[in-house]
């Protein structure tokens, strides 16, 4: 008894707070609750309240479960005869201006209007397709759709049927007409139901006093009316105007609960719809924003709040903005790191290179002290026999002139790597001055000689230099540097497979700088390898932020966006990356004179 009475109070709770999902499956646990207690004629009457409140949905798929579950218990409703009165239809609050006896719904039509309805995506079609629908199954002549758009009622879609033929539909959709625009329909009457939610059937629209006064209706004395709310999980989202100038009374209790079926499933797809053109929407703008990069970072506020639909743009380019700064930081901090250390290194070396010589004459004068002292006295005593043989003073007297020479080349070495390191950092040159490109390329092949040479089983990188004569160029020294240290190091990277092979021919790992003087009046800096080639696919998208073709972890796809950057906005020059298959890969820089 108190499950009874819990299975009404659901029921009655979700009708009175017009929850009608909620309702039928209430009415449906009720039935299979009875059942269980083998009341089959009490449990088919709450199975057939269910079947209908599910039909009032648009559950289609529901009801196709329920009729193969309990066939023999729904087949009452087929073979009802369709003068029956509404009393088994579920209620709803109707404006009529008189009434009318009315049928039941054919099941079989309304399910085969409401998938028709819910298999468009596109809201262009959605629109024609209920249109369409709503006109056939409500015998009217004119239909329009009138939606909420941003506050404002719109005509999204307008049906107009030529003649009693249905194959005579003209259709007109996504007009997005404002609805205090048009002289075509009872604004009067559309605003009444906008206000109150409540479905209004005009049987003879011109005797309706409420109405009467409307100009639409003094001007075209329209007959039937029929005008109903399209509401969607509580919310109300549009209206449906039908109309009839025929017959009087057109629309029957029977049409419209036919309608309220296919507003119910209209108002699911119209949701639908309208998601799928959101992200349809959303899908161009991104690709169109991941071509262009054009948007501007101060933006982001304003185009979070207001387009959520650009979150993943505006996030990109913060993501690429930072990592221009931290790049930018790193290299400033790694240029006074090396301009420092080269400061640091260089002191002691001028004071080793400067005193080296002094070395070797005083060695020279020890060595010539002890050839006279072996010249003079011949026979050295025991003590100091004992001592030549262990120094091995011939050897020492014969290694020791290599030995500073070593010396002397090392010293060399290392004040050609500190000059190299100074010309790379270039910290007294943050404005544009004229340098020598020649010696910023030395600088940075000198840097990575470590990375050229042949260290385990790979193979030594040939660099092939073919300089031509040219004047100073105005640039941004340490910039320009870092471009060279960014197109050599992707060079070398190239070359890594083909180091690894035994090279027995002429075709070595090779990168070959040759700089010329253009009739542009440019400075042409190519820097190419006889690596593998690119594809165009890559080629178009090389200067690209973040992207890249190396593995996770060894590349961040800024070298060569930054290096874009440098050479075009800073220098106002040209970067283009060249390919042919076969014939590895070619940078070329132009720089203006």
């Amino acid at each position: 008894i108190g499950a009874i009475e819990l299975y009404e109070q659901a029921i009655a709770g979700a009708k009175e707070n017009e929850y009608i999902q909620e309702e039928a499956l209430a009415k449906e646990l009720a039935a299979k609750f009875y059942l269980d207690w083998n009341k089959e004629t009490i449990a088919q009457a709450y199975l057939i309240k269910a079947y209908y409140a599910y039909a009032q949905w648009g559950a289609v798929a529901k009801l196709k479960h329920l009729e193969k579950s309990y066939g023999e218990l729904l087949k009452p409703i087929q073979q009802q005869d369709s003068t029956l009165t509404r009393r088994n239809i579920a209620q709803e609050t109707v404006t009529y201006t008189t009434t009318d006896s009315t049928r039941l719904l054919d099941f079989n039509s309304v399910m085969k209007a409401t998938q028709a309805i819910s298999g468009e995506i596109k809201l262009d079609n959605l629109f024609s397709v209920l249109m369409r629908v709503t006109l056939e199954n409500a015998g009217a002549q004119k239909g329009y759709l009138i939606l909420l758009e941003t506050g404002k009622w719109v005509i999204e879609a307008q049906a107009i049927r030529e003649s009693n033929s249905s194959e005579e539909i003209q259709l007109k959709s996504q007009q997005s007409l404002p609805l205090e625009s048009t002289y075509e329909l009872p604004t009067s009457l559309i605003y009444y139901v906008a206000r109150t939610q409540k479905t209004v059937v005009l049987d003879n629209a011109t005797n309706e006093t409420q109405f009467a006064a409307d100009p639409y209706i003094q001007n075209y004395q329209p007959k039937s009316i029929l005008c109903i709310p399209i509401i969607n999980r509580g919310q109300f989202i549009g209206i449906l105007y039908l109309e009839n100038n025929l017959t009087f009374a057109a629309f029957t209790k029977h049409h419209l609960e036919v309608l309220k079926v296919l507003t119910t499933q209209a108002a699911f797809s119209l949701e639908n719809a309208r998601l799928y053109e959101n992200l349809s929407t959303a899908k161009n703008q991104l690709e169109e924003y991941s071509r262009t990069l054009e948007e501007k970072v101060k933006e982001r506020t304003e185009e979070l709040n207001e387009k959520n639909l650009h979150l993943s743009e505006t996030l990109k380019q913060l993501q690429h903005t930072q990592s221009q700064l931290i790049q930018t930081e790193k290299m400033s901090s790694l240029g006074q790191m090396v301009a420092g250390i080269a400061h640091e290194i260089n002191n002691p070396i001028t004071f080793i290179s400067g005193n080296i010589n002094h070395v070797a004459e005083y060695s020279q004068d020890l060595l010539d002290l002890i050839n006279t002292y072996q010249q003079e006295y011949p026979n050295p005593t025991a003590k100091i026999k004992e001592i030549i043989e262990e120094i091995d003073l011939n050897f020492l007297t014969q290694d020791f002139d290599k030995l500073l020479h070593s010396m002397e080349i090392g010293v060399e070495r290392i004040s050609k790597i500190v000059l190299s390191l100074r010309n790379f950092s270039r910290l007294d040159e943050s404005e544009m001055k004229p340098v020598n490109i020649h010696d910023g390329i030395d600088s940075t092949l000198l840097i990575s000689q470590n990375r050229l040479s042949s260290p385990g089983n790979k193979s030594e990188i040939k660099i092939v230099k073919k300089y031509a004569s040219l004047p100073l160029i105005n640039c941004y020294a340490s910039q320009l540097n870092q471009v060279f240290m960014n197109i050599i190091n992707n060079a070398i990277d190239a070359l890594e497979e083909k180091r690894k092979k035994e090279s027995r021919s002429s075709d070595k790992p090779t990168i070959t700088i040759s700089t010329t003087v253009t009739k542009d009046r440019t400075v042409q800096i190519k820097i190419s390898n006889n690596g593998p080639s690119i594809s165009p696919e890559i080629k178009q998208k090389i200067f690209d932020p973040f992207f890249t073709t190396k593995p996770v972890g060894t590349g961040t796809g800024l070298g060569l966006s930054i290096s874009y950057s440098i050479i075009v906005e800073k220098h106002k020059g040209k970067l283009i990356c060249n390919s042919v298959p076969g014939k590895g890969v070619e940078f070329a820089i132009e720089i203006p004179l």
